[in-house]
């Protein structure tokens, strides 16, 4: 049973290593600076909306459509600014991100069947709607506000069709098409640009030779479960471990070998790990694992179960190899990774120093961060 559960959680191979990535329902995270001037530009759209229909000629089809435009111009300006306090206080929120893109989508909407005119300058605001979604969180939501918008056009298409109709000229037949065609060109150009950055973001937080993250990676990945620390009373285990004799392999077999024992360890501990863990090669030949919502015996287990894969693999090739790993835990041994990898990094040098090499230390108490 214990063999079926280990096995169940793993993953091998290029999987577990994009696996990472997704989070928050498969959307991309906004800075809040990103974030700021999207909601500035709605606030602009609300300005330049009223603007459109008060001044000047009026563009409302009847009286009484000027009512429901100043109604829902102040319900649009209510709901973005509550929008917008939302995010000061949860900067990362996939609900609060779909329900402002329909929000804007639906304003829009209307905008557009409030115009008497069919060829209303409110459809280039459907392409704000879609570029400014789609460049921020990702092509999931760009493909959603694509969808949204098509199916609304299509309604108020229908809705309006006798005025549509009546309207009917090259030069609206020639807009329509202009503005299919700009959106799903968008749309293309989008995609090609999200591969290219997933691409590069991936090789930036990868170490390519064994397949683990590197450092960068790490601090990156492992920030928000150190940061739910302060929220619950979660515990966080951190490994650290360092090949033993690993430099005479360099200097007597060669390079080649060591890169080839450097990749066969990256897919040991791969094979070690769940999918919710971190692994990185933190250094030449140093590994570090973080292991939420794990206490120190479990660590414990897991080190055990690497030293012992290590040690088969290594008597399999004829390689004298081993490692030393320190353990810890957060918020024991500090509350972020850099004091609680001094820890672990001081209690693996220290059973190293009494203990020998191969052996598995726990940190004893937090160090002095001075």
């Amino acid at each position: 049973m214990t063999e079926t559960r280990r096995a169940s959680d793993r993953r091998f191979g290029l999987d577990r290593r994009h696996a990472w990535r997704r989070k928050n329902d498969g959307l991309r995270s906004a800075t809040w600076d990103d974030q700021r001037a999207q909601f500035l530009t709605r606030y602009l759209f609300w300005a330049l909306y009223l603007a459109y229909f008060n001044l000047g000629t009026p563009v409302a089809r009847a009286w009484p459509g000027m009512i429901a435009v100043e109604i829902v111009g102040v319900l649009y300006f209510v709901v973005i600014t509550a929008y917008l306090l939302h995010a000061r206080r949860h900067m990362r929120s996939a609900v609060r991100w779909r329900l402002a893109m329909w929000t804007d989508l639906l304003m829009v909407s209307f905008s557009v069947m409030a115009d008497s005119s069919p060829m209303s300058p409110a459809y280039l605001a459907y392409i704000m709607v879609i570029l400014g979604n789609g460049m921020r969180y990702g092509m999931r939501l760009f493909a959603e506000t694509l969808i949204g918008t098509f199916s609304l056009v299509a309604i108020i298409t229908v809705v309006r069709f006798s005025s549509y109709l009546h309207a009917l000229s090259a030069a609206t037949l020639f807009f329509l098409a202009f503005f299919g065609i700009i959106i799903l060109y968008a749309y293309s150009l989008m995609a090609n640009i999200e591969k290219t950055r997933e691409q590069l973001e991936v090789e930036s937080n990868l170490d390519l030779l064994t397949g683990l993250l590197n450092r960068r990676g790490l601090r990156e990945r492992s920030e928000s479960m150190f940061h739910a620390l302060d929220k619950n009373d979660h515990t966080v285990a951190v490994l650290f471990a360092d090949l033993d004799r690993f430099k005479a392999i360099n200097d007597v077999l060669g390079h080649h070998v060591g890169d080839h024992v450097l990749k066969e360890i990256g897919q040991i501990i791969s094979g070690t790990v769940r999918d919710s863990d971190v692994a990185a090669r933190f250094g030449g030949d140093e590994f570090v694992i973080i292991m939420p919502d794990t206490d120190i015996e479990q660590a414990g287990m897991v080190a055990q179960r690497l030293q012992a894969a290590v040690g088969q693999w290594s008597q399999a090739e004829n390689i004298a190899l081993s490692v030393s790993i320190g353990m810890g835990i957060a918020p024991a041994h500090g509350r972020d990774l850099e004091s609680v990898l001094r820890c672990v990094d001081s209690a693996m040098y220290q059973g190293r120093q009494v203990d020998g090499r191969g052996g598995i230390r726990r940190a004893e108490r937090e160090l002095n961060p001075a």
